[in-house]
């Protein structure tokens, strides 16, 4: 099967999504759909054929069926077939792709700017086995836990671990070779050991991996998508998030822990990247928690 292939932002729009289960002997409806179809197998088979060609997908497999083109089971399940479904739609261009036209490693179209936001090309194979199944199941799971509530934050929530499907997805499908995924290791390692030091940069990085700067940053584009200050950046504020989660720390404290002498700055920075204050995440992520 191939690959879609889309430029990302805007990224697809999930609609809904539900486990389900096939009894023996039970088949998946013949029919065209108008948006695409993601199953993903938690046990037993689905045969799946989708414009003429069948595909057996397997516990711990996926097939995102594309619209447009007829898809059917070719029999039915030999065993109770437990799986989730998930309706998306992208509202941009995309592509279905052969294998032998990607280039897996070029994924940045576009860096941001001040003014431009970054862009990705983005190559999800439409078939295959889950690298990280247990990350995908949690992920689902979360995402059909929101499906209750109509407060309008939940719909948004549900497209944000949407989009974190996909980027897995994506970075399980990603080709490279062996040297960048081994400099990418160490590269991340150094920045966890190391991101609360308020003078990390690339010549540190560059002199702890005796490679230049240039070739560490192709490397981790071509590995993760983002540049090692991007990672940085995006660490300093997971382990943010956690303090503001469950600490009642001040800002000024946890913009230190993290390697952000400024609390000003750590504010401008943390909501550029998510969208809302420290304390607004704060307010937001105790609200959840109740």
């Amino acid at each position: 099967m191939n690959t879609l292939c889309f430029l990302a932002p805007p990224y697809p729009t999930y609609i809904n999504g539900r486990a389900h289960c096939f009894k023996k002997g039970k088949k998946h409806i013949k029919r065209v759909f108008t948006v695409f179809d993601l199953l993903v197998v938690k046990s037993g088979v689905i045969y799946m054929c989708e414009n003429g060609v069948n595909y057996d997908v397997k516990e711990g497999q996926y097939i995102i069926l594309a619209p447009g083109l007829e898809h059917f089971s070719y029999k039915p399940c030999d065993t109770d077939t437990h799986y989730y479904w998930l309706h998306f739609d992208i509202d941009v261009h995309y592509e279905l792709k052969e294998v032998a036209d990607i280039n897996w490693g070029m994924i940045i179209k576009q860096e941001k700017t001040g003014i431009e936001a970054a862009k990705h090309v983005l190559h999800i194979p439409r078939y295959g086995t889950l690298i990280n199944e247990k990350f995908i199941d949690s992920e689902i799971t979360r995402l059909f836990s929101l499906d209750s509530s109509n407060k309008p934050e939940k719909r948004l929530k549900e497209q944000i671990i949407f989009q974190e499907i996909l980027l897995q997805l994506q970075s399980d499908a990603i080709r490279i070779p062996t040297s960048a995924e081994q400099v990418t290791k160490h590269a991340i390692a150094f920045i966890q050991a190391n991101y609360y030091k308020e003078t990390i940069k690339m010549d540190n990085l560059s002199k702890e991996l005796l490679l230049h700067p240039d070739y560490i940053t192709r490397c981790m584009q071509k590995t993760l998508g983002v540049t090692p200050m991007h990672y940085l950046t995006s660490y300093r504020l997971t382990k943010a998030k956690n303090f503001l989660s469950n600490t009642n720390e001040k800002l000024d404290s946890i913009s230190r822990q993290i390697g952000i002498q400024d609390s000003a700055y750590f504010t401008r920075v943390f909501k550029k990247n998510e969208g809302i204050t420290p304390s607004d995440f704060r307010r937001l992520a105790r609200r959840e928690g109740k």
